[in-house]
């Protein structure tokens, strides 16, 4: 899309990766993943990577970002490695005068990150020494000589000078450590962003890749070459049958044609009904002087026919209207107690409903395979999402993805470093099947709700500020245990304040809340607590310092 950093929005990177799917027979069940995960949502995730103070270069002018693209994969079909996460990104960084893919892995839950391995095409493609727009994919099935468990690496490079593009695609068979190349999908013009609807650009921008439902290999990418029918850009996608080494002709899933809407950055997932969804945002929406980039959603019955092809699909929005914008993903996530599982959606702005950027702290959640309303998941790990607080290009293009047990959702994003000015790759999780308890709908005594867009349910509670202040929840426990507790706060002041926490009126445990970025921008902290089978209370009050709460989540490990 274009990345709006301020009014109006963006300047483009493009971008992104793929995602799940196969045949109906191969469709993973939550039962059929191996290996426990636990949820270690604290803080804001745990540290990948962090580009040096001065070392960034910005290939498309003003300030340099260090990292966007950060795309993750959890291994599903890999035996013993099932569990192992995998993480690249767009590293604007050279290493010997080149821009590479960096390979980053890690086996212990995202607690700790090593890299692993390099993926430079400039060795394939001397003359193309920049990369950009990475998505990672993990081979469900057999494909051509590739088996299942197979990882692939796409890509956009160019030359340094971006006057062509070219999509790339790489395999690994050992589980992210050594690559080697597989083919080119698609060459196009010169890779420059320019959205106008007297645009004369023909780039291929942002592969990613899938199964489809008859077992070929597809990658979605953005089109440009399309601008005599009225085209601006479309989504669209080139088919193999042989396992990536040959790519069949273009096919559009969007492509409006009126030379305004400028459908991109596709990433498409299978669901439990055999149907695909794609989502994507679209650039010159609202309007092309208010440029937010909207997600937009289609579905298709096999990820190759998505009829009407002009047709935009439908906004993705929740009930009261606000909506998501910008370098979306989506992934079909198992849950448990539920065969729909949950089509999870993640962008780096919230939009208003009239389109207008505002916020950016939650997933969108579908429970129902693409029909019915939207709910918010609250991200693992938050950024600058409008670029107004000294990010650039922060949460831009970010990933996400399930653990092996189908527990936990990773997400791994481009987090601003106000000290190096650059983007941090960080990776946090959350629990997938928590119960969820809102604080504004908790007994609270002597405290105020406030409105805020981030907040689950847009409210969260405050001035918990006296000897008198408190909040009590009201749980229920399946079972008697010891249950991890995340609470989602914000703490914008400079240090590091507590809150008392007593269950069922109980010696009082210290929840500690380190400084957010400011009082809006959420954090998680976690305490374990001790429950009685059936209805329980959790009573938060003041202790040192001034925090806010938004939500609490329970669950066993």
């Amino acid at each position: 899309m274009t990345l709006n950093l301020r009014p109006t929005p963006p300047r483009r990177f493009k971008r992104l990766v793929l995602i799940a799917a196969l045949a109906a027979a191969t469709m993973i069940a939550p039962q059929a993943f191996a290996g426990p995960a636990f949820a270690v949502t604290t803080g804001n995730g745990s540290l990948v990577y962090s580009p040096a103070a001065g070392t960034s270069f910005n290939p498309e002018g003003g300030r340099a970002a260090g990292t966007t693209y950060a795309k993750m994969i959890v291994l599903k079909n890999s035996g013993t490695s099932n569990g192992t996460q995998i993480v690249t990104f767009d590293q604007l960084v050279l290493e010997n005068g080149v821009q590479v893919y960096p390979i980053y892995r890690s086996t212990n839950n995202g607690t700790t990150w090593s890299r692993i391995a390099t993926v430079s095409p400039s060795i394939q493609f001397p003359s193309l020494t920049r990369t950009a727009q990475p998505s990672l994919y993990e081979t469900p099935i057999a494909l051509g000589s590739m088996p299942a468990g197979t990882l692939l690496l796409s890509g956009m490079i160019m030359p340094s000078d971006r006057s062509s593009s070219r999509l790339v695609m790489y395999k690994s068979l050992d589980h992210g450590s050594t690559w080697s190349f597989v083919s080119t999908v698609d060459t196009g013009g010169a890779a420059v962003y320019d959205p106008s609807p007297t645009s004369t650009t023909s780039t291929v921008w942002e592969p990613s890749l899938a199964v489809d439902a008859n077992g070929g290999l597809v990658t979605y990418f953005s089109d440009e070459r399309q601008k005599a029918s009225g085209v601006l850009q479309a989504v669209s996608y080139r088919r193999s049958t042989d396992g990536g080494l040959t790519w069949g002709g273009v096919v559009n899933v969007s492509a409006p044609n009126n030379n305004s809407d400028r459908p991109g950055m596709i990433t498409v997932t299978r669901l439990p009904n055999g149907n695909y969804i794609a989502t994507y945002e679209v650039v010159n929406q609202p309007s092309q002087s208010n440029n937010t980039a909207p997600v937009y959603y289609k579905t298709s019955p096999d990820g190759l026919n998505w009829s009407p092809t002009t047709s935009l699909g439908t906004k993705i929005s929740l009930p009261n209207g606000r909506g998501l914008g910008s370098s979306p993903e989506v992934r079909w996530v198992p849950t448990a107690g539920n065969s729909n599982g949950m089509i999870v959606v993640s962008s780096k702005w919230g939009l208003t409903s009239a389109g207008a950027i505002d916020g950016g702290q939650n997933f969108f959640v579908n429970r129902n395979q693409g029909s019915g309303s939207w709910e918010q998941l609250p991200y693992a790990v938050t950024y600058d999402a409008a670029d107004t607080e000294g990010g650039t290009f922060s949460g831009f293009a970010q990933s996400f993805d399930s653990s092996a047990d189908g527990k936990t959702l990773y997400q791994a994003t481009n987090v601003e470093n106000l000290a190096t000015t650059y983007n941090d790759v960080r990776v946090g999780s959350i629990p997938i099947n928590a119960q969820q308890y809102e604080a504004e709908s908790a007994t609270r005594t002597d405290t105020s709700t406030v409105t805020q867009a981030d907040a689950k349910g847009g409210l969260k509670v405050g001035n918990i500020n006296n000897a008198t202040s408190s909040v009590k929840f009201t749980v229920t426990a399946a079972a008697a245990g010891t249950y991890t507790m995340n609470v989602r706060y914000d703490n914008g002041t400079t240090t590091t304040s507590t809150h008392a926490v007593s269950v069922n009126n109980g010696s009082a445990l210290t929840v500690s809340y380190p400084p957010t970025a400011n009082w809006g921008r959420f954090g998680w902290a976690q305490l374990n607590v001790t429950l009685a089978a059936g209805t329980n209370t959790i009573t938060f009050t003041k202790g040192t310092g001034f925090a806010e709460l938004d939500q609490i989540q329970l669950y066993q490990p």
